[in-house]
């Protein structure tokens, strides 16, 4: 069984983080990163499953700011949403083919359905990623973006290249100049010792 988990990142004062989360009555831990960057690991559901988008959504209005929640899944599939004014303005996919939902159709056949879409028996499926733009992700860097370094994370390039989602996603958040434990822990999983400046969020 491979990793899965959802975090979220803020470009954000901590304080203002905290106060916020506490406000939407969000449970998780909150986590300094470096200056107006704050990971957020909200607590999951029953399956595991933390609401970093809706969380990001709200706090992208609330503090005026961007956010990116991040997910992996079985620690095949990297996917990254870029969320500015309550609404994802861009989506990454570290493999588009990891996406493919098989759906039975009229003609008694399965077809490729890719993001809600429903496509022909013959669709040529895509593979590598989708939405591997730098520039997308450069605002989360923490001083002058390396785009080169971005682009190469993104693209599955680095020095790490064709591994396990999670490693991918420790390089993208390395050529961000941020440091990547916070943000590749599931809530479930984390322990705040760990974190000495981490807050905890608990509903009263």
């Amino acid at each position: 069984m491979g990793s899965t988990y959802q975090t979220l990142l803020v470009a954000a004062d901590f304080d203002a983080t905290v106060d916020a989360l506490c406000d939407a009555g969000v449970v998780g831990v909150v986590v300094p990163l470096a200056e107006h960057r704050v990971a957020v690991l909200p607590k999951e559901s029953e399956w595991d499953q933390a609401p970093v988008r809706s969380i990001g959504e709200g706090l992208s209005v609330s503090l005026s700011c961007p956010a990116l929640a991040m997910s992996v899944f079985d620690s095949d599939l990297l996917c990254c949403y870029v969320i500015r004014d309550g609404g994802i303005v861009h989506t990454y996919i570290n493999d588009v083919e990891m996406t493919v939902e098989w759906v039975p159709e009229e003609d008694g056949q399965f077809h490729p359905m890719i993001d809600g879409v429903v496509h022909s028996v013959d669709f040529k499926i895509p593979k590598g990623p989708a939405g591997d733009d730098p520039a997308a992700f450069a605002s989360f860097a923490v001083g002058v973006p390396d785009l080169n370094a971005i682009a190469a994370a993104l693209r599955n390039e680095g020095t790490s290249a064709h591994v396990m989602a999670e490693v991918q996603h420790e390089e993208l958040l390395a050529a961000l100049g941020l440091p990547s434990r916070a943000l590749t822990t599931a809530y479930r999983h984390c322990e705040p010792a760990v974190f000495p400046d981490a807050i905890v969020l608990e509903l009263e």
